[in-house]
């Protein structure tokens, strides 16, 4: 729709005077009233109505004086004219702030009148800052385009009359049906497919994104419209009763996508209400306003994660439901031939789909589901559209869930599917994802049902519990067919050997069914997961098994990312809790498969590293071996280090390097990164600080290491002098070695990412990285102030974005090792952390030995092991306590900086 840019032929002000103050008046009212009713509560279907009726009248007044003051001008019409709405106006659903389009059809688009008619029209209200849009065609025209462009063709769909002749509408509307829908359904509903494939892809294919588009995202308002689109063109139906008239939805179905409807507009209009324009995307701020204004309360969960899973889960109707409208209103050509062979008892291959050889036996024989999808992933076949559709109504009701439990055979044919590997010809490629989308898996595992679409309010779990749990599983499938032999070589390995692979990957599919209840989701998920692994049949020390696993499915990566594992004591410790190899590789195996579906960037080469390595130690305890087993392995990764490297220093100081670094820096390291390192720490000459960069993990992350001479608040000054650059510490090591002429020195390797609002780019470039000595290098020669740098990095106030609160824990712990006081500190990241919690232990007298610093989306978990002045861990209980006082201090005191 476009817009014009001259001043009109005829001119409704100024031959009425008071028209601007009246239509601004009307408008305004109009606005007051519409937002008063969504303040009100009032249904958001309800509203947008009434505010497409609202416009009717408006636009239905101008139109008659602007037709008249083109007739007494001397521009009478030459043909029938007509003022049509389209678009959402057209559907007679306008939100708030939401544009607004019209077409003027007519007989002669070059007559004077029409052109007239729509300056006099639009001219008002672009003057009053309403957003409309408007096209003039005749119907020719508008038959023409519509052959070729998806949105034309759609607009005939919701055209609808405001003013103006009825005729000529009425004869587009039936050129429409016999030219556009009715000659080429078949090919329009593939255009339909297509734009909402091409519109997934846009706006993030994937319905459960952290902060979702409700109009045009997987599952919003225009899912909705195609799902309509689909059903208007294949059946002329309007209206949910027309389509269960018509077979095209049951009335279960229909109900559903109503209320499902209706949700997205509450949430459309209270998001327009909020942000004074038009705004369709659900922010985290909005998000937690909306649910309490919706009425969601503070229970065992969070309002805001219940508003969400509520969304999730009519969202997911409403891209369901299109997914089969469009499978519905596809033309079935009848063939002259067909071909047919039975593949098993109640299940044919026809035409190379697999599908049922009577749907109505699904009713009485639920089995039947997971037989075809059995078919399915061993002869590479697809399921046919309308057998698909037949499980997923039959899936939607409580009874035959009841019955498919029931049966025997279930609980063995759900078990192969759940450890199924097969690239099956499904959308997913997953035979127990789509068991999950058509609802056969909640009709098992009916436990499922209260995290089905809950979500955890944070920037780290970027799935819902259901949807994560699946792809976990289908990623262990993946590892387990080699499909990540090269970057997870271990895991492939040890999958690819499973002696009894139901307990893990059932452990696996249930790790978070317990975060549904509350804190402890873990032991509480263990007590539910117990009836469920004996209701499917698994013998008692594999029962045990799976409870064990989602017991401490987090412990593995616990122990990895925030305790010292080159310590033997604390392989000891692990291995002692973990009991055997084989639950030792199962845990292993659960914990690479859950943190890297966690979301896109969760697991990185550090943390596959720390596991791998933990992995390896551990075994190596349980298997007897001598615990200088992570020592032989640091030893011999020195060696390896050692042959091939090129570099400008000799051959002799990068064997210093290897052999003074201590083994844990060793084991945490690749061996191209170890050769990088050691080429800075030559290149470091005498000088008592140096500075390099080198690529991160991914596009958006640097890695910086930091060599000089050790000396206490370096960590503190070191975060200071990036935060001041605006650079965000990701991860961080911090090691020491002791040099030939005894003297200390620092080795600290940072993997950073730029904040700066819009920055683009590798995050340290040469430029940056100058700047940032010449930062450090003021800081520790004190002729530059920390606060002074922290200064610089202050965002302004409208570049702040809200994110979910992150609740703040410090612990400090004197049993975790033998010889260190372990400091944990979990809180929202924030810039200058690092420095912040480095100063805070410096000021308490504290020398920070070994950090491990980790960022989980907006939630910092970093682990200090701190000694005391004279090298000793921290036994004063008071100054336990102090310590412990001083970090919340000042993690509060810095809680709310930009």
């Amino acid at each position: 729709m476009t817009e014009a840019t001259s001043r009109p032929a005829i001119d409704l002000g100024r031959l009425a005077p008071d028209l601007r103050e009246t239509c601004g008046d009307y408008c305004s009212s109009y606005h007051q009233e519409l937002a008063g009713a969504i303040r009100a509560g009032e249904g958001g279907v309800a509203v947008a109505t009434r505010h497409a009726r609202i416009l009717d009248g408006l636009l239905g007044a101008l139109f008659c004086a602007a037709d008249a003051t083109s007739r007494a001008e001397g521009h009478p019409p030459s043909g029938r004219v007509a003022l049509v709405a389209v678009g959402g106006y057209g559907r007679g659903l306008v939100g708030l702030h939401s544009d607004v389009d019209v077409l003027f059809l007519c007989d002669d688009p070059h007559d004077r009148h029409v052109s007239a008619l729509a300056e006099g029209l639009l001219y008002p209200l672009w003057d009053l800052g309403v957003q409309i849009g408007h096209a003039v065609r005749g119907v020719d025209e508008t038959i023409s385009l519509a052959r070729d462009d998806i949105a034309t063709a759609t607009t005939l769909l919701d055209m609808r009359r405001v003013a103006g002749d009825r005729t000529i509408l009425a004869e587009l509307g039936q050129l429409a049906r016999a030219r556009v829908f009715e000659a080429g359904l078949e090919r329009f509903l593939e255009r339909l497919a297509d734009d909402l494939a091409a519109r997934h892809e846009r706006f993030g294919d994937s319905l459960f994104l952290l902060e979702p588009e409700v109009k045009l995202g997987c599952g919003g308002l225009r899912d909705l419209d195609i799902a309509r689109w689909a059903a208007k063109a294949r059946w002329t139906a309007e209206g949910t009763d027309a389509l269960v008239k018509h077979g095209a939805l049951l009335s279960r179905e229909a109900r559903e996508l109503e209320v499902a409807g209706e949700m997205l507009w509450r949430v459309r209009n209270r998001l327009h209400l909020r942000a004074g324009r038009r705004q369709d995307r659900l922010t985290f701020e909005d998000q937690e306003e909306i649910a309490t204004q919706l009425g969601f309360v503070e229970g065992i969960t969070l309002a805001v994660e219940q508003f969400m899973q509520a969304y999730y889960r009519h969202a997911r109707v409403v891209e369901q439901t299109t997914e089969r409208m469009l499978a519905r209103a596809r033309a079935i050509r009848p063939r002259k031939s067909v071909r047919r062979e039975p593949l098993a008892p109640g299940i044919l291959s026809h035409d190379d789909q697999v599908t049922f050889t009577d749907s109505a036996q699904l009713e009485e024989e639920p089995t039947l589901a997971l037989r075809l999808y059995e078919e399915v992933a061993t002869r590479g076949l697809a399921p046919y559209p309308f057998a698909r559709d037949a499980i997923a109504r039959a899936a939607a009701e409580p009874v035959w869930g009841e019955r498919l439990r029931a049966a025997p055979e279930s609980a063995p044919m759900f078990l192969r599917a759940l450890r199924c590997t097969a690239r099956a010809k499904l959308k997913r490629r997953s035979v127990l994802h789509e068991l999950h989308e058509l609802g056969v898996m909640l009709a098992m595992i009916p436990e499922f049902g209260p995290v089905t679409g809950r979500v955890q309010h944070d920037v780290y779990h970027v799935y819902t519990v259901d949807v994560h749990s699946v792809a976990a599983v289908s990623r262990l499938a993946a590892i387990k067919r080699g499909d990540y032999a090269h970057e997870l070589p271990l895991a492939s390995r040890l999958a690819a050997e499973l002696p009894r692979p139901d307990p893990l990957f059932l452990g696996l599919l249930l790790h978070d069914i317990g975060k549904a209840h509350g804190k402890d989701h873990s032991r509480k998920g263990a007590v539910m997961a117990r009836p469920i692994a004996e209701r499917l049949g698994l013998g008692h020390v594999d029962v045990a098994h799976v409870v064990w696993l989602v017991e401490e499915h987090l412990s593995l990566y616990h122990w990895a990312t925030r305790r010292d594992t080159s310590d033997p004591e604390v392989i000891a410790d692990v291995a002692a809790q973990v009991g055997t190899v084989d639950r030792l590789r199962d845990l292993y195996l659960l914990t690479v498969a859950d943190l890297s579906t966690t979301n896109p960037n969760a697991m990185t080469s550090w943390k596959a590293r720390m596991l791998e390595d933990l992995y390896l130690a551990v075994a190596a305890e349980l298997e007897g071996a001598d615990r200088r087993g992570p020592a032989r392995r640091a030893d011999a990764i020195r060696d390896e280090v050692r042959v091939g490297f090129v570099g400008d220093g000799s051959e002799d100081a990068l064997g210093r390097f290897v052999a003074q670094m201590p083994d844990r820096y060793l084991l945490a390291n690749p061996v191209d990164a170890i050769r990088a390192h050691a080429q800075a720490s030559v290149e470091r000459g005498a000088r008592d600080l140096h500075l390099a960069a080198r690529p991160g993990q991914s596009r958006d992350v640097s890695e910086l290491i930091v060599v000089g001479d050790d000396r206490p608040g370096l960590l503190a000054h070191v975060g200071a002098a990036l935060a001041g650059q605006r650079l965000s510490v990701v991860t961080a090591q911090v090691y020491t070695r002791r040099l030939d002429d005894g003297r200390l020195e620092a080795f600290d390797v940072f993997e950073v990412r730029h904040v700066a609002v819009g920055a683009d780019g590798e995050p340290l470039d040469e430029a940056r990285l100058e700047r940032l000595r010449r930062d450090l290098r003021g800081l520790l020669d004190g002729e530059l102030e920390a606060a002074d740098v922290l200064k610089r990095r202050r965002q302004p106030s409208w570049a702040q974005r809200k994110s979910p609160p992150v609740r703040t824990e410090v612990k400090v712990d004197n049993n975790a090792s033998r010889r260190f006081t372990v400091v944990d500190v979990f809180t929202r990241d924030r810039p200058a952390l690092l420095h912040h919690i480095a100063k805070a232990l410096h000021d308490q007298g504290l020398t920070i030995a070994i950090s491990k610093v980790n960022t989980e989306g907006e939630r910092a978990a970093d682990v200090f092991y701190v000694l005391d002045s004279s090298g000793e861990k921290i036994t004063d209980r008071a100054r336990l306590e102090a310590t412990e006082r001083a970090l919340h201090a000042v993690l509060e005191a810095t809680e709310g900086s930009p």
